[in-house]
């Protein structure tokens, strides 16, 4: 009788795992897709702060463009892990002079790395006092 009542519970173990293996994937995919969206939020506020640091301790006297140039390849030094290239820089002012807050706002889009959800726009935004 035990022999019979166990043939008979044989693909209970397939059934319960059809039943929930999709549910632990898509959990599973979900926390990949956070835990890299996190990794370039990161990325990219880094990025802006180092950005805002180099238009604040530039020299005043240097050309808007030259210190948005320095600006943007702080920016990518400071961001080695996603392609820095691909970033849409703000600046508050074209060129930072003592006593001015420079803001840089860093835009990045994201692609998901299971192809099941984004794009996505990641921020970055860093605020410093020129000159000081």
């Amino acid at each position: 009788m035990a022999l019979t009542k166990r043939w008979q519970e044989r693909g209970a173990v397939a059934v319960e795992f059809a039943l929930v293996a999709p549910l632990f994937l898509a959990v599973l995919l979900g926390i990949i897709e956070y835990g890299n969206f996190f990794r370039v939020q990161i990325s990219v506020t880094q990025a802006a702060r180092e950005a805002a640091r180099a238009m604040a301790v530039s020299d005043p006297t240097a050309s808007a463009a030259t210190q948005q140039a320095d600006a943007q390849a702080a920016a990518a030094t400071a961001s080695p892990t996603i392609n820095s290239g691909a970033f849409q820089y703000t600046f508050s002012s074209p060129a930072c002079s003592s006593g001015l807050t420079m803001t840089v706002t860093i835009k990045y889009s994201l692609s998901s790395l299971t192809g099941t959800m984004g794009p996505w726009t990641v921020t970055g935004v860093s605020a410093m006092r020129c000159g000081g």
